[in-house]
């Protein structure tokens, strides 16, 4: 195998494994978390993985990548079947991910635990420093839905500063301006560290 094949084929399994971990992503945010340089190669590498069939295509406003059977078996990736209605908001996290700088540390869909019972699921949950950023993707859910977990939060907030003399900061993506408005004040009045993006 020459230098370019072997250099090729580990840029490959990068995507890949990335792929495994975003579930679903844009080219745009493959790109970036990737380093494949300019859009047209970008486009480029992804196509001829796609001709290969190692990822899958679906066409919504733009391609939508992710792992095909393949593609799993060449990264000994055990992923079940993903939830399509969770696209939008898989994309959303992909991108906070990226907006954030990509946290080292970050898991998603963890389940936050009160005694032995779940008290919410957070979408992703990284830490900076000693500092716990929990993270909320505003797509679909009503905002009733959003206050209840705001109150959550709090009280998780009150839990961590009583263990580890830390508070929490709570972080909301949303693509609405009205709804991170509303977001901030609920924040506000809960007295809850957040941002907003």
């Amino acid at each position: 195998m020459s230098p370019q094949q072997k250099t090729r084929e580990m840029r490959e399994e990068r995507i890949l494994l990335r792929l495994a971990d975003f579930n679903f992503a844009t080219r745009k945010q493959l790109q970036i978390a990737e380093s494949l340089g300019g859009d047209r190669n970008a486009q480029r590498i992804l196509r001829r993985m796609e001709k290969d069939r190692t990822l899958s295509v679906m066409r919504r406003e733009q391609k939508i990548y992710y792992l095909s059977n393949r593609g799993k078996e060449r990264i000994g990736s055990n992923q079940s079947k993903l939830e399509r209605n969770k696209i939008e908001h898989t994309l959303m996290r992909n991108d906070l991910f990226i907006k954030l700088g990509m946290p080292p540390r970050w898991k998603k869909e963890v389940p936050i635990m009160k005694g032995s019972e779940i008290l919410l699921i957070a979408d992703a949950v990284y830490k900076n420093g000693s500092e716990y950023h929990f993270v909320e993707i505003d797509n679909a859910q009503t905002m009733r839905t959003n206050y209840d977990k705001i109150k959550k939060y709090k009280e998780l907030s009150r839990i961590l500063y009583k263990q580890n003399q830390r508070h929490l900061t709570l972080i909301w993506y949303s693509n609405s301006d009205i709804r991170k408005e509303k977001l901030r004040k609920a924040c506000e009045k809960q007295r809850v560290k957040y941002k907003v993006y």
